[in-house]
């Protein structure tokens, strides 16, 4: 990379002071006194996860070295190499592990920089050759200190680092919302798939039918037909996060045999699953093809009678009660694998057919402003990578004040 006119290069020893936390062992976990101390999964990108901290003994000299300072930025060694978070609550006594770098800044660079330059350059080639890689990649305090800092004039720094926090501000607005809208689904999925809140019909009276309790057995059936003629070739799989997917869009390459004949139909429609992945949420109704190809172990079922819903039955399959049926089946099983016979012998509580419609389409209501928010979300990241490529490496500069 150029160096823009009025940066510098500096490499990160010159700007912080480094030290490497405590290095765990038994006798730190047993001696007393005990303090709270950080380790690697509670760094994320630009805040700390503090649900789950442990404990362990520091004297004298571990405190004076290992306490944290306000604006100090904890650099994870291992994992996600280069994740990182700044410090900010200078009234709290903690403490960090060995599988993390404190930088403090020497003053020539803004700790919030360093951050957004750091989030830049993770995953990318000039971080990579910094990277001591055996069986797990590590990030060691020797490879650390020498890592090339592209810098700007510190006034530039700070104005940057505004420009990009407000970006940040937007994006944690947008997680909060969609947080919320998630668990506004959840609720409404308890309330409204048990019955425990009834809807309103078309003339505006609720509804107040008895559920009827079935058997899923007797409103299913499995379809077990097979590619005998090869007249189908798109092979399918089933994630618990995209439904029906192609493998080679999942996984980056087609995975499946050359040989297809064997392979299970599924039309759209019908409903597939992996029985051994299903109590992952690895279940999902095919709606954007005509049709596929599902490997021999999946299960393949279609509805065949008019008293269930499609809709109301697949936001069923999603809720607490289909997680805890599908958990109890699974019990005492060795690979927790869950057939179509074991959903079959599920009895569950079932509305009038109108009813059933209408809590669907509440449900979809829910579910669009949810991937509404998910889609500004990827957005507004999307906006800041390009933003931050274009002010971190001086190709967009900022104006400071004279």
């Amino acid at each position: 990379m150029k160096v823009p006119e009025g940066w510098n290069v500096k490499q990160v020893g010159d700007l912080f002071e480094l030290q490497l936390g405590k290095m765990l062992n038994k006798e730190a976990l047993k001696k007393n006194p005990q303090f709270y101390y950080l380790g690697n999964s509670n760094v994320q990108w630009g805040r700390f996860d503090l649900t789950d901290l442990k404990k362990m003994h520091f004297n004298d000299k571990d405190i004076v070295k290992f306490n944290l300072q306000a604006n100090d930025i904890l650099v994870c060694e291992g994992g996600e190499v280069g994740r990182c978070a700044i410090w900010k609550e200078n009234h709290k006594t903690i403490f960090y592990q060995k599988a993390l770098h404190r930088l403090r800044s020497k003053g020539e660079i803004v700790p919030e920089f360093f951050q957004n330059y750091m989030e830049k350059i993770a995953g990318t080639k000039l971080l990579d050759n910094y990277t001591t890689r055996t069986s797990i990649a590590h990030l060691t305090q020797e490879k650390l200190s020498v890592l090339p800092v592209y810098l700007p004039p510190i006034e530039e720094q700070q104005e940057i680092v505004q420009i990009i926090s407000t970006w940040n501000q937007a994006i944690s607005a947008t997680e909060k919302l969609l947080e919320n809208s998630q668990q506004q689904k959840k609720a409404l999925m308890q309330q409204l798939l048990t019955g425990k809140k009834r809807l309103l019909d078309e003339t505006g009276v609720k509804f107040n039918l008895p559920w009827e309790k079935y058997r899923l057995g007797t409103l299913l059936k499995e379809e077990k037909q097979r590619n005998k003629d090869n007249l189908i070739s798109r092979v399918l799989s089933v994630t618990n996060h995209s439904g029906f997917v192609l493998p080679e869009n999942q996984f980056s390459k087609r995975i499946a045999s050359d040989e297809v004949s064997h392979y299970k139909v599924v039309r759209k429609g019908q409903y597939g699953y992996n029985p051994s992945r299903i109590n992952v949420g690895s279940f999902a109704r095919l709606d954007q093809f005509e049709n596929g190809l599902l490997s021999p172990m999946y299960v393949v079922f279609s509805i065949t009678s008019p008293s269930l819903d499609s809709d109301f039955f697949l936001y069923w399959m999603q809720s607490n009660e289909a997680k805890q049926r599908i958990d109890n089946s699974t019990q005492g099983s060795v690979r927790d694998s869950v057939g179509f016979d074991a959903i079959s012998s599920f009895v569950f509580k079932l509305p009038e057919l109108q009813e059933q419609r209408k809590i669907a389409r509440v449900i979809a209501l829910a579910d669009q402003e949810i991937d509404t928010l998910q889609k500004k979300l990827n957005c507004l990241k999307q906006e800041k990578k390009a933003l931050m490529q274009q002010l971190l490496t001086g190709k967009k500069r900022v104006k400071v004040a004279a």
